[in-house]
């Protein structure tokens, strides 16, 4: 009996120790445009382009944000796009600085942050990278790419679908 008793606060204190119930915290904070494509000269058609491109960024976070959250041991930490601003010294610093993206993220609790963008070369198809930093050793875990391409409204969902998936698979949770 005494040896039971031994063993159930041995595995309690385990439990104590390293809570099982945490969930893995991270930050999505906005994503990033990279347009490489050539520059119009119409300026009605420019602003045009340019609410479609800000339509797909918001889409994108929110798809991503949302099949996130319903994966069962991640909670999203919130960053404010000032806060993501402040952090980001121009186009690409956080996405290129793992130490810098890793401060951003532990700076809000985070235990990974992703860094977003969208990488449009032309006209016809965009990249989505996102680059997976862990915030408590300061390094790129992975970097996972997907080609937009076609319809928006079919292409967007389905590869932020894809990037969810290979998420769950590659982050401890």
């Amino acid at each position: 009996m005494q040896i039971h008793l031994k063993l159930f606060l041995f595995a309690l204190s385990l439990l104590i120790i390293n809570p099982v119930w945490a969930d893995t915290k991270i930050a999505v904070p906005d994503f990033e445009l990279l347009d490489l494509s050539l520059k119009l000269t119409d300026p009605q058609k420019v602003a045009e382009l340019d609410a479609q491109e800000q339509q797909k960024l918001r889409d994108i976070e929110q798809f991503l944000r949302k099949g996130l959250s319903n994966k069962d041991g991640f909670s999203l930490v919130d960053i404010s796009t000032e806060d993501r601003n402040a952090a980001d010294k121009s186009t690409g610093y956080l996405f290129d600085c793992a130490k810098c993206a890793a401060e951003l993220g532990l700076s809000h609790n985070a235990d990974y942050i992703l860094i977003g963008r969208l990488h449009k070369p032309t006209y016809l198809f965009s990249y989505l990278i996102v680059r997976v930093f862990d915030t408590h050793q300061n390094k790129l875990v992975k970097e996972f790419r997907s080609e937009v391409k076609g319809d928006p409204k079919v292409a967007i969902p389905g590869a932020v679908g894809n990037l969810v998936n290979k998420l769950d698979k590659a982050l401890p949770h």
